[in-house]
């Protein structure tokens, strides 16, 4: 019968012929196992009606070669798509559209979430090209940041937060040694500048002193204006205390100064010829200050000639002054008194 059919009756020398033996060569006749094979199929011979559909399926992943289905023999899938099981659970794939990047900022990218993967848009990207200009379509080689990442620059200054130390900026932050060695890391913006914050409504301004907080430091509300160690009182480029005074008092007389202007002198009174006592109104870190100034006396009603005076009795609290003719000859009581008070 050959090679691919197994007789169903054998004849040897000296065998009778008989009809049943006949009908049996053909009627019992097997085909050899595996003697079919690719080859000797046409093609499309074998038509979907004949394949098996009874459980267990003849065709299985068990019963399909490795790399033996290609891409080709896959389903057909939608532009722009890409194969994913997207739902919390087991199942077949589905096509996810990633359709974007028609302008920058509308990019996709794949992102997996706790229940899903989703194609979402990356609005604060922009693609490049391999010579860094932009591109939306395949010349897209490189993924940036975008410029529209950065926005509100006008308004960060109005914040109520700017100086919050939870604030961060992004650095890239190289070894020192080689730029390929490097890191984005995160840094509070008070770090950057050794500065008070911003808190006025202009876009990029320093915080600085105020007139109120240079010319009243002592002014609780408004200490870290001008200084940040307590007080700009313990600041010795400040004045510490200066005062204007004016008296009707004659060369030789006691009675009331008249303090017609002052920072920092609580009182100013006359303790005996020539001799003025001063407090201040908040005292300073310490009695080491020098007192700087010109005074002038009369004969309480006119200015006649200058004085020369003398600095005792300094303590945190106030301090004392002598007052003498310019030659130290005779104590005199001043008219007019001008002074600055200057120390650590």
């Amino acid at each position: 019968m050959g090679t691919y059919l197994t007789k169903g009756e054998t004849f040897a020398t000296g065998n009778t012929v008989t009809a049943a033996k006949l009908n049996n060569l053909v009627d019992n006749a097997t085909v050899t196992a595996g003697s079919i094979g690719s080859t000797e199929l046409a093609n499309a011979a074998v038509t979907a009606d004949k394949i098996s559909t009874v459980s267990p399926q003849p065709v299985t992943t068990g019963t399909i070669r490795d790399n033996a289905v290609s891409n080709a023999k896959l389903a057909a899938m939608g532009s722009q798509t890409v194969k994913v099981r997207a739902t919390n659970s087991t199942g077949d794939a589905s096509d996810l559209a990633m359709i974007g990047g028609s302008t920058n900022g509308s990019s996709k990218m794949l992102v997996g979430t706790s229940d899903s993967i989703n194609a979402v848009e990356a609005s604060q990207f922009k693609l490049v090209d391999s010579s860094n200009a932009d591109a939306q379509d395949n010349t897209a080689a490189k993924l940036r940041l975008h410029t529209t990442a950065v926005s509100d620059w006008d308004t960060v200054a109005a914040a109520t937060d700017v100086h919050d130390d939870d604030d961060r900026l992004l650095i890239y932050d190289a070894d020192g040694v080689s730029a390929s060695v490097a890191s984005l890391k995160q840094i509070a913006p008070k770090k950057l500048l050794q500065s008070l914050p911003a808190t006025t409504a202009a876009t990029g301004v320093l915080r600085v002193a105020s007139g109120a907080a240079v010319t009243d430091p002592f002014n609780a509300t408004v200490v870290e204006d001008a200084l940040t160690p307590t007080q700009a009182i313990n600041c010795p480029i400040f004045a510490k205390a200066w005062a204007n005074i004016s008296s009707s008092l004659a060369y030789d007389a006691t009675g009331s100064l008249t303090i017609d202007s002052n920072y920092n002198i609580a009182t100013a009174s006359v303790t005996g010829q020539g001799v003025v006592a001063f407090t201040f109104s908040d005292n300073l870190p310490s009695g080491n200050f020098v007192v700087i100034g010109s005074a002038n006396y009369g004969d309480g009603t006119t200015v006649t000639k200058d004085s020369r005076y003398a600095v005792s009795n300094e303590s945190t609290s106030g301090f004392t002054l002598t007052f003498n003719e310019v030659d130290g000859s005779s104590l005199t009581t001043p008219m007019t008194i001008r002074i600055a008070i200057f120390g650590a």
